[in-house]
Parts: structure tokens; C-alpha cells; sequence
């Protein structure tokens, strides 16, 4: 079960940070924040808490109308996602 939520989140969180990466280069900071809120309890429930942080200070620039935070968030997050990546990807099973 666990090698199939870690499975399932890999893959959700890699389509979610290519269109997160989109809307920020098109300067979209409401779905930045709208993808990092999205990504941000499941890093969180499966143990990234790091991804998930860099996620909820993205999430809550966003909505703050802080644009350069919400777009440096963004760089955090993919940060903190490729550190968390090769765990993320033991629990799934995966090489």
C-alpha cells in the first residue's frame, strides 16, 4: 500500500511541479499558489515535511499578492523535491 501512495504521489508531484513551473513563468502567482497548496498535505502526510514547508510559504506568498516570494517558492520547491526524490522513490519500490 505505501509502495503505491509513494508511486501514485511521484507522479502527481511531477505533473504538478511541470505546470507549476509553467504558471510561474507566465507570472500566474493564484495557480502557483493554488499547485503548492495542492502538493503541500500529501509531501506533508508522507513524510517530505521539507517539500511540504516549501510548499505552504509558496502557497501563503501567493495568496498574499507576494509575487517574487511566491516565484522564488517555486525554485524551493523543486529543491526540495529532488532532495526528497531518491527516498520518495525507495518507498515506492523504485531503483
Amino acid at each position: 500500500m505505501l509502495a503505491m501512495m509513494m508511486q501514485t504521489f511521484l507522479q502527481f508531484s511531477e505533473e504538478r511541479l511541470a505546470k507549476m513551473v509553467e504558471e510561474a513563468n507566465s507570472g500566474n502567482v493564484p495557480e502557483v499558489a493554488s499547485i503548492a497548496h495542492s502538493l503541500k498535505s500529501s509531501a506533508r502526510q508522507l513524510g517530505a515535511l521539507a517539500l511540504g514547508e516549501a510548499c505552504a510559504v509558496t502557497e501563503s506568498a501567493g495568496k498574499a499578492g507576494q509575487k517574487a516570494v511566491a516565484l522564488e517558492g517555486v525554485t524551493a520547491i523543486q529543491r526540495e523535491f529532488a532532495a526528497a526524490k531518491p527516498w520518495l522513490k525507495s518507498l515506492a519500490g523504485e531503483p
